[in-house]
Parts: C-alpha cells; sequence; structure tokens
C-alpha cells in the first residue's frame, strides 16, 4: 500500500496490515512530522500487469504519433520525387497549397550543341538525371547574348520527357533566330517554376 505524508507529500510504501483497523501514529522520514494514519489513507499500489499495460498503451501511442508525423513531414520534404513516380498526386499537393518544384540539385545539362545557318541556330542537348530516383524535367531557359552582352534571343523550353529516369538523360532541341552575331554566348539554365499537373 502507498501512504502519503499530508505535510511534504512523500509518498512511502508500507504494509497495510501494520496499520491495521484502528489506524497507527507513524513518523516521516523525509520531514519528520507525525500523524495518525488510519486506513483510508492507503492507496493500493498498481498491478505490475497494470502499470505495463498504460506503459504499452502511452508508448504505442507515441509511436504511432511519431510515424504520422515523420510520415507527413516526409510526404512534404520529398514531395517532388514521390509525385515523380506518381504524378497524379500533383494536384493534391495543389489543394492544400503546396506547389511541387523541380529538384535540380542532381540534374545537370550535357552534350549541348548549337549549329549556324545563317541567322538561325539550331541548339540541342540533353538533360541528364544522376539520382537514384525519378526526378520532373524542369523548364529550360535559353538566351543568346552578343560578345558585347546585349541579349539576342530567349526562349523558354521543355525537354522531351516530363520525368526523367535515374542515370538516363532527356534530350532538348529548338531553333533560334536572331541577328547575326560574331560570337554569341549561349547559356542554357533550368527554371525553378512548379511542375503542372498533366
Amino acid at each position: 500500500m502507498l501512504l502519503t505524508c499530508p505535510n511534504c507529500d512523500t509518498v512511502f510504501r508500507v504494509d497495510g496490515e501494520k496499520i491495521g483497523e484502528a489506524g497507527q501514529t507513524v513518523r516521516c522520514s523525509v520531514c519528520a512530522h507525525v500523524w495518525q494514519a488510519a486506513p483510508p489513507m492507503l492507496v493500493p499500489e498498481a498491478e505490475p500487469g497494470e502499470m505495463a499495460s498504460a506503459l504499452r498503451t502511452v508508448v504505442g501511442s507515441f509511436l504511432v504519433m511519431v510515424v504520422l508525423l515523420g510520415g507527413t513531414v516526409g510526404f512534404v520534404v520529398w514531395r517532388a520525387t514521390i509525385t515523380a513516380y506518381a504524378p497524379g498526386l500533383i494536384p493534391v499537393f495543389e489543394q492544400i497549397g503546396l506547389s511541387v518544384r523541380p529538384d535540380t540539385a542532381n540534374l545537370r545539362i550535357v552534350d549541348l550543341k548549337a549549329d549556324y545557318a545563317g541567322d538561325t541556330m539550331r541548339l540541342s542537348g540533353s538533360l541528364q538525371n544522376d539520382a537514384a530516383f525519378f526526378a520532373h524535367a524542369p523548364l529550360l531557359e535559353v538566351r543568346v547574348v552578343s560578345e558585347s552582352g546585349e541579349p539576342l534571343a530567349s526562349r523558354i523550353i521543355r525537354p522531351d520527357d516530363a520525368v526523367i529516369r535515374p542515370a538516363m538523360a532527356s534530350g532538348f532541341f529548338t531553333q533560334l533566330v536572331f541577328e547575326a552575331s560574331a560570337e554569341p554566348t549561349v547559356t542554357v539554365t533550368m527554371r525553378d517554376d512548379p511542375v503542372v499537373s498533366q
């Protein structure tokens, strides 16, 4: 049985039979308070099985909440990768106010080639996915500037594939017409526009 000191609230484990029906004078070993302990003051201890069951319930509930919270956070943080595998989820994220943007950290532009014929430039290349998972292909911005830095042409293009498989590439091609320049500079950059559901 458990007995609580009315002065300092210290809880003691006592043998209920020693208190008896008439009560017993006891002294607190912490604050030295003396009082008459009666059977109604005694509280039964929880059975070991009850404690284990209560602990399992609390720990189980906590683990379920951690898993749900972790899953939700992971679902939001990795939404670009998740929607690359399941594009049908893009509208779900849009409805809750979360845009899906391509993760360009593991993408790179390779095999860039520019051919000129008069005032027309044909530009081709590939967007390489170096990640171990699918990735949305971002829009690409092609800019041509003269040797003096003056903009000659600009265009936003889309790679051939909306989603690029791991260790694969998606080609792109465009034609630009601009005033001839001795040595124009061509840059292709990946944009951060939201992915649109198809």
